[in-house]
């Protein structure tokens, strides 16, 4: 980092993650990593300094966006999309006419706020509906005390959709196997085909990388062209991810990471523990 090009410098404190740090910045991820090249996003530390770019002529304030209208696109459908409220997308965009949409027009999404919940194993799991401790306990092979130890303040009789909690490490059931030529996500459990998924891929000149690896880390909301879920691999720099772009899924369009859409990838992240097996070939 050139601290002389750089106008905002901040210090990484407990509980930040780039995704936290675009939104509350109104940048994107991969802008800040362009900032620090020398940054790798899943190992953030304490005490860290790293550039917050400059946003060039931003339309959204920040703490919110910029969405570019597609076809067949109402507020409905992009409010359901971003997890928002068809009130809250009128609120943020108070001279748009939502009966007369044009395709290109750029509105601005506010951005959910993030309270981070951290997990020492980076082991997490986002509530949803119709969840309880015993049906979580049960998916994953863990016990309820387990669950209690790993979130002390958490009350399970009083669980919210979309709050994150703490699992235990485990040993998992699920092997992700990502195959390039069909751009598809294929999800064993115990050695059966259980589910696939459509994916975009790297770009030639930025690959995905093939071989063997493991789920490292995993994060809510991480925003921007990371969409509403991460899952970074062993190969740094490298993960499965949500989109803002769900138009470019089936194409070799990434800088390498594997991108799916939002709604896949949070059902993914929802069975999906660190450690899990992935092969990419």
């Amino acid at each position: 980092m050139n601290n002389r090009q750089c106008k905002t410098i901040i210090t990484i404190k407990s509980g930040d993650t780039l995704g936290n740090l675009a939104v509350a910045y109104n940048t994107t991820v991969g802008a800040i990593l362009a900032a620090n090249k020398d940054l790798d996003p899943n190992d953030i530390v304490i005490g860290q300094d790293i550039c917050i770019p400059e946003t060039k002529d931003s339309v959204c304030p920040i703490g919110s966006i910029p969405y570019k209208i597609k076809a067949g696109e109402t507020l409905s459908s992009i409010a359901t999309e971003y997890k928002t409220t068809y009130e809250q997308l009128l609120l943020s965009n108070p001279d748009l006419n939502p009966s007369n949409l044009s395709v290109g027009t750029v509105i601005c999404i506010t951005q959910p706020k993030l309270h981070p919940t951290i997990c020492p194993s980076n082991n997490i799991y986002v509530i949803q509906e119709g969840d309880a401790f015993y049906k979580i306990a049960n998916t994953f092979g863990v016990s309820i005390d387990e669950l209690l130890r790993n979130n002390p303040k958490v009350d399970p009789s009083n669980l919210e959709v979309d709050q994150v909690i703490c699992l235990p490490l485990t040993r998992t059931p699920y092997i992700i196997v990502i195959d390039l030529d069909e751009r598809k996500i294929n999800l064993y459990y115990l050695g059966r085909f259980s589910k696939s998924y459509p994916i975009a891929i790297g770009k030639p000149t930025t690959p995905t990388p093939v071989g063997g690896f493991r789920i490292f880390n995993k994060q809510v909301q991480p925003g921007g062209p990371f969409g509403t879920r991460w899952m970074g691999l062993s190969a740094p720099s490298y993960g499965i991810h949500g989109t803002n772009t769900p138009e470019s899924i089936g194409t070799a369009s990434s800088n390498g990471c594997i991108r799916m859409y939002n709604r896949d990838v949070e059902e993914l992240f929802s069975v999906i523990t660190i450690n899990t097996p992935v092969i990419i070939d």
